[in-house]
């Protein structure tokens, strides 16, 4: 096709043009596996193009690579959910706080964590010093401290750290464990790094920590009402 103003419009140019519009829009999918889609369907315009208008042989190449490149991709990340297992805390944990992340992903971030159970007393963060670690409580209560005195405490479903763990600044509370506590933990420099890496994974946590943190003061505010902790 010999390239002019009429050309470049013409209904033959038109195809080229979708393949490009669906490149762009790519770029504004939200989640990676919609970004593919689009990328599938934009490469297989691209190949329509190159075939049928152009009949150029090293865009059909490597437009085909990138359909093929891209559905590889999904059918890995459909599979890594299809093998993805958890047990009942793991599945609280990704109910409440990780709904919007696929099943293969969720499970990928629990394994760059660890389950422990901790006795009375640990500590999961001290006021003042940077939280190596998040936390988050799947079973037992933690007391938080301001001053060695108590402000509010924590439970079921809540993060310890969610704050500071994602900026490196120290912790604003003193949190402990007023029994036996089972919790899942991720080190704190690991979770910013995939954080960086993972826009999806970033979003979806920063909205789950805000989520914890709306409930905290309404605890907090339930305690003081109550009495329970000085106003």
């Amino acid at each position: 096709m010999e390239l002019t103003l009429a050309s470049a419009f013409s209904q033959e140019g038109l195809l080229g043009h979708a393949a490009y519009v669906l490149l762009v829009l790519s770029m504004l999918m939200r989640t990676l596996v919609w970004l593919r889609i689009f990328v599938i369907a934009s490469a297989i315009l691209g190949i329509s193009y190159a075939v049928f208008i152009l009949g150029d042989p090293v865009s059909t190449f490597w437009e085909t690579c990138l359909v093929v490149v891209n559905i590889a991709q999904l059918l890995l990340t459909h599979w890594r959910s299809l093998r993805a297992r958890f047990t009942e805390a793991e599945s609280h944990f990704i109910a409440r706080h990780l709904p919007g992340l696929g099943r293969g992903d969720a499970r990928a971030l629990i394994d760059l964590g660890r389950w422990v159970v901790l006795k009375e007393g640990a500590c999961l963060a001290v006021e003042g010093q940077p939280v190596e670690q998040l936390s988050y409580i799947a079973d037992g209560t933690a007391d938080v401290r301001v001053a060695h005195v108590r402000v509010s405490s924590c439970g079921l479903g809540d993060f310890v750290g969610e704050m500071t763990a994602m900026t490196g600044l120290p912790a604003t509370a003193t949190v402990v464990a007023t029994g036996p506590l089972t919790v899942w933990q991720i080190d704190a420099a690991r979770l910013r790094e995939i954080s960086r890496r993972r826009d999806d994974l970033s979003r979806e946590l920063e909205a789950a920590f805000a989520r914890n943190y709306r409930d905290k003061i309404v605890m907090m505010n339930e305690l003081v009402s109550a009495g329970a902790v000085p106003a």
